[in-house]
């Protein structure tokens, strides 16, 4: 096994932005192993994926570890190590127990989120995507997946969340594990639903956390839930046009201009751009739009149908 000792300085690799620390403050030497193994990454793959695993952009959500046959080491992490109402990022690594390098190739599937209704008797699940898919082509050790919880746990009712996750013909289904997940601060929204055709929709914003003053792209995912309403809510397969109209409610309702409309993307995401003219709390009010261009849902300007954020 060969080691290299990387001091994380930009021009080691142009296209990368990470940095290290060792805790103190200062930069400092990080020894990796870099496996002369063909299901590991190559030393620029592995240095990638090392950053941006262990410099602060994710942490691990321990409860979601598992192993493949004692010879895989599987982690799963989100943007703060913490899961909560509406939109979250999923990252998944394997790492070769016996030489700790990062698995190139794997697969994780059968994503299956449920809530457990306990005063009512009930469970359901959530819009989710299944299945994973790599997060960055320059380093395949992360994959990535989204979820978007309808509630936070508590009183009424607690998450659980399993998967099976396939390396080099092995696999493992990961048990159902207990988490977490927190409300949104008072007041905000990031996850809506419609009825159309009998059936019930989700619209799930995406990082609206991100949004700063001035134009944005704003992204989100329509799922439709499932007959089973234990089975996870795929993407809708109908086609919308989803018309925004941002107000502060704190400010008598006024408006910003140069809005354009959320339309379908080839990545079965819908994309439009946001334009916040100032720091606070808005309301994005929606008007839902079926393919021949009738409201479904929602309405102009002022409607019932809007989600809330903070910038």
């Amino acid at each position: 096994m060969r080691k290299i000792a990387f001091h994380f300085i930009i021009s080691l690799f142009a296209a990368s932005l990470f940095t290290s620390c060792n805790g103190s403050g200062e930069d400092s030497p990080v020894i990796i192993n870099i496996p002369e193994d063909d299901e590991c990454c190559n030393a620029e793959e592995t240095f990638l994926a090392y950053s941006f695993l262990n410099n602060g952009y994710v942490k691990e959500i321990t409860s979601l570890r598992d192993t493949i046959d004692d010879k895989y080491a599987v982690s799963v992490y989100s943007t703060s190590g913490k899961l909560h109402v509406g939109y979250n990022d999923l990252f998944f690594a394997v790492t070769k127990i016996s030489n700790q390098g990062y698995v190139r190739d794997f697969k994780v599937t059968d994503i299956k989120p449920l809530m457990t209704m306990t005063a009512m008797g009930m469970q359901h699940s959530t819009p989710t995507l299944t299945e994973s898919a790599v997060y960055d082509e320059k380093f395949p050790a992360v994959h990535r997946i989204w979820t978007s919880f309808l509630m936070s746990s508590g009183d009424s009712g607690f998450w659980e969340f399993s998967y099976k996750i396939t390396t080099n013909g092995k696999s493992v289904e990961h048990q159902p594990s207990v988490i977490t997940v927190d409300a949104l601060a008072q007041g905000l929204a990031w996850l809506k639903s419609f009825k159309y055709n009998d059936a019930t929709y989700y619209l799930t914003l995406v990082n609206p956390n991100t949004f700063q003053t001035g134009i944005n792209t704003i992204q989100a995912y329509v799922s439709k839930q499932s007959a089973d309403k234990k089975v996870p809510y795929p993407l809708a397969e109908d086609k919308f046009t989803i018309e925004i109209y941002p107000t502060m409610p704190d400010m008598g309702n006024h408006t910003s201009p140069n809005n354009e409309a959320l339309t379908l993307q080839e990545d079965g995401s819908y994309q439009g751009k946001l334009n916040l003219s100032m720091t606070g709390v808005w309301d994005i009010h929606l008007n839902v739009k079926d393919a021949e261009g009738n409201t479904i849902a929602g309405g102009e300007e002022l409607s019932d149908l809007y989600w809330t954020i903070n910038i």
